[in-house]
């Protein structure tokens, strides 16, 4: 499916561990219904479910039971953005993690930037998290 014209496609997911799937696996049939490669739409798939479990593990009381998962579909690539009212941190703060530890905690923003083409992060304190990120569309040879 090509499309020329920008869409935009939008969910609210309530931010719980049973809903990061849901995400995932919306993501990655949205980017096979788009024609990407099925390696790239894993890649999607992967990305979203990293940003989403970030959002679910950083759940306060202040926060809304909800994310955001928007979807923008433009005709060389696909752009999503998770967006959560967490308590935000310091996007350039982040390190990468040590290789000695055991712990997979710290390695979802790494992968992330490993799988898309861009990937943006705003933050603030107390007012939440938006990781945008993108992957273009590989063209098939005819």
């Amino acid at each position: 499916m090509k499309t020329s014209e920008p869409c935009r496609v939008e969910m609210r997911v309530p931010r719980r561990p049973e809903y990061v799937r849901f995400a995932r696996c919306a993501a990655k049939t949205l980017a096979l219904q788009l024609d990407f490669t099925y390696g790239d739409a894993c890649d999607v798939e992967l990305a979203v479910g990293e940003a989403c479990t970030n959002a679910v593990e950083h759940v306060t009381a202040t926060t809304s039971d909800e994310m955001l998962v928007c979807f923008l579909v433009e005709e060389d690539h696909l752009t999503v953005e998770i967006r959560d009212d967490g308590p935000g941190f310091d996007p350039h703060g982040i390190q990468a993690p040590h290789p000695d530890l055991e712990a997979d905690s710290g390695l979802g923003l790494t992968v992330i930037r490993a799988v898309m083409d861009s990937v943006d992060i705003e933050s603030e304190s107390g007012r939440g998290t938006a990781v945008r990120m993108s992957k273009r569309r590989e063209r098939q040879s005819a």
